[in-house]
């Protein structure tokens, strides 16, 4: 007989980021719901668009509105705001979380369960 699985049991992995905001908040951040994902996925094709010399403003707000999503998705149930995160992220802060949550995803997709 197959093991009983009970979702309030499941051990799930997460990625730990700390702001660099006077309070040094620390976000435990899941992995994405679809909803998430499916953003992500149309946020890349906008990325392609976007580069530091000639930037794309909606791509650009849709980046930092992609990272509000992202990062409210935490276990402590901190909202981050789009606002929030435009006075403390420039543009490199928004790539180097977005490469780092990417990797942590493809982490977990590659464990074998």
């Amino acid at each position: 007989m197959a093991k009983p699985l009970n979702f309030n049991n499941v051990k799930k992995k997460y990625l730990t980021v700390t702001l660099a905001d006077e309070k040094k908040t620390t976000l435990i951040i899941g992995t994405p719901t679809k909803a998430i994902m499916d953003d992500l996925l149309l946020l890349q094709s906008s990325l392609e668009t976007i580069n530091e010399d000639e930037t794309n403003a909606e791509a650009t707000d849709d980046l930092y509105l992609a990272c509000t999503k992202v990062m409210s998705r935490n276990k402590g149930g901190i909202k981050v705001t789009k606002e929030f995160l435009e006075n403390l992220f420039d543009f490199e802060d928004i790539m180097i979380f977005f490469e780092a949550y990417m990797d942590f995803i493809g982490e977990v997709t590659d464990v074998k369960n």
